[in-house]
């Protein structure tokens, strides 16, 4: 029975992590040795209240679970045809024209020319001001000179880019960047090791972590990710309660006293036995609903800066900050969603991406292959960050 003492106790190691978590901020220490604290810290402490708190966990993370909300997804999911257009609409966004053959002719013209249009919306739109807001605004440390590095090439292979998202939408267009720029980062390492060279230092990573109160504001980082896997968690639940999937329960996930996300555990047995268009309908939910409100939170991002700067809000006492935090939030919504909603359409292990491609190829060698590779490349892409002085 869980009685006083073992609150007192829980709320004791709440309460010390908080104040660790607070001085870690505050050293004069390098942001990647910042960020390596926290990372430790809350690990240790997830260990703690997994194994003498008995919270729930899985993978160091803590699942705070709990049957609120599944009937308010029973009710969303009743309008069948909206959500299977939308899934099929965001299959196209994720894959271009592969989701013709992804979908097996499940899919309708319609579905398949507004996927197109938002597609192409999303990757010229608002893709481009995704990196200066993370640079400009949360000042995240090292975007600022790969934009730079980038941006050229980009636009000499601008041709090459358009075929690619044409072709194979957000996921070619992201596992080719991925693949190529991993090359480039192996070509650094081997000059490095080789023959002596200092091509690793000034070689930027490609790839970061984000994280609440290191290198993203604390109360709306957290807010935003909450959002964040809200949406995506959400549509995950629509679409599987369409498909006749059971819903087993939905909740919070911590990484120590840290959200990081929202779940909903569907009955994984039974999603396995619906046959593939459902279930690929249910896994690229996620991404679909990710980018979508990627696109809604950057229409009013750009209208509440606006009229922030019309109004002049920033030099009212008190109206300012709160103005700002509000930008921050809304800029935060509009770009995580587009990162988490594109990095998840990967073929990594845990990520959608990868169960979406085991689900539709028979070939399972090359679908451990191509994870691999992938794995490889993403984490050549943040080999330099041990190079960065």
């Amino acid at each position: 029975m869980k009685g006083p003492i073992f609150f007192l106790a829980m709320l004791s190691v709440v309460g010390i992590t908080l104040a660790l978590f607070i001085v870690t901020l505050g050293l004069a220490i390098p942001g990647l040795w910042k960020f390596g604290l926290v990372v430790a810290e809350m690990a240790i402490v997830s260990q703690v209240l997994i194994r003498y708190f008995g919270m729930s966990g899985e993978m160091g993370l803590i699942l705070l679970r709990s049957r609120r909300g599944l009937d308010f997804i029973d009710g969303l999911s009743k309008n069948e045809g909206a959500w299977k257009f939308f899934s099929d609409m965001g299959a196209t966004m994720s894959y271009g024209l592969l989701s013709v053959p992804l979908m097996r002719g499940n899919t309708s013209l319609r579905s398949v020319c507004c996927g197109l249009v938002m597609l192409l919306a999303i990757t010229f739109i608002v893709a481009p001001l995704v990196v200066p807001f993370l640079t400009e605004v949360l000042k995240i440390g090292m975007i600022e000179k790969a934009k730079t590095q980038v941006t050229a090439p980009s636009q000499a292979f601008f041709p090459v880019a358009v075929a690619l998202i044409v072709g194979g939408g957000l996921f070619m267009l992201l596992l080719a960047s991925l693949l190529l720029y991993g090359l480039v980062v192996l070509s650094a390492a081997m000059s490095t090791l080789l023959a002596g060279t200092n091509a690793m230092a000034g070689t930027t990573p490609g790839a970061t972590f984000l994280l609440p109160g290191v290198n993203l504001p604390l109360v709306e980082g957290v807010a935003a990710l909450v959002i964040i896997m809200a949406v995506h968690e959400g549509a995950h639940a629509i679409l599987g309660r369409i498909a006749r999937i059971p819903l087993l329960s939905s909740g919070v996930v911590l990484f120590g006293i840290i959200p990081v996300g929202a779940f909903i555990e569907p009955d994984e047995g039974k999603l396995a036995k619906v046959e593939r268009v459902a279930q690929t309908r249910v896994l690229v939910a996620g991404s679909t609903a990710n980018l979508t409100a990627s696109f809604a939170f950057f229409v009013l991002f750009v209208l509440f800066a606006l009229a922030m700067n019309a109004a002049g809000l920033q030099s009212i006492p008190y109206v300012g900050a709160l103005a700002h935090s509000l930008y921050l939030l809304l800029g935060m919504a509009f770009a995580l969603n587009f990162v988490i909603g594109t990095v998840n359409l990967l073929p990594l292990p845990f990520f959608d991406g990868y169960r979406i491609i085991d689900v539709n190829m028979k070939n399972k060698y090359f679908v451990k292959g191509l994870m691999l590779l992938t794995l490889l490349a993403f984490l050549m892409n943040f080999l330099p960050w041990f190079f960065v002085k």
